[in-house]
């Protein structure tokens, strides 16, 4: 498989996709009302989409669309997390949009230290852990896409082992962190 066909399926497991995903699933079960629904999809899938636009002047460049991403993200989720919060959006639009900052903080954090753990293996377990803290076993299944991202991101050779399990952790922690600070749903 050539690198940039890899390149192109890292895309469809980036954080934009898997939290439309996720959120679709939410309102599908009715936990969250359109409004909550929509606010959740423009503020953690779409803005942050805006963040792949950089490849229209610097193509294939991934180092300025990482960049870009984490401040796209950063503005974006904290500015859905306050909309959220002044709407008083009910308890699982809270849990989504808290667990999604502190990731998001950690993260950011973490790669301005030096360190760069994976932002595709945060946007996949944190989500996942969600869905697991929802629906139990069943929510569990998103996981699974950790397996594509983990031979991706290493056969790229965007991360090692390491930094993709760091990304892993930060995912899960920053979301059960939040789980048990908001009191479960």
């Amino acid at each position: 498989m050539d690198n940039r066909f890899k390149r192109m399926l890292t895309f469809l497991i980036s954080e934009q996709p898997v939290a439309l995903f996720v959120i679709t699933i939410v309102r599908l079960s009715n936990l969250i009302n359109n409004l909550e629904f929509l606010l959740l999809i423009t503020f953690f899938s779409l803005l942050p989409s805006l963040s792949f636009l950089s490849f229209i002047r610097y193509p294939w460049d991934f180092k300025k669309e990482r960049r870009l991403s984490f401040i796209v993200n950063m503005i974006s989720f904290l500015t859905g997390l306050v909309v959220i919060l002044i709407l008083k959006c009910n308890k699982v639009s809270i849990f989504i949009s808290l667990s999604y900052n502190l990731a998001g903080i950690i993260l950011g954090v973490s790669n301005l230290l030096g360190y760069k753990a994976s932002g595709h293996a945060t946007s996949i377990a944190g989500p996942a852990t969600i869905l697991t803290a929802i629906f139990g076993l069943k929510g569990s299944l998103l996981y699974l896409l950790l397996i594509p991202a983990f031979y991706l991101k290493i056969t790229l050779k965007d991360h090692t082992i390491g930094q993709f399990i760091t990304g892993i952790l930060i995912g899960m922690l920053s979301t059960v962190v939040i789980y048990y600070f908001i009191g479960g749903i």
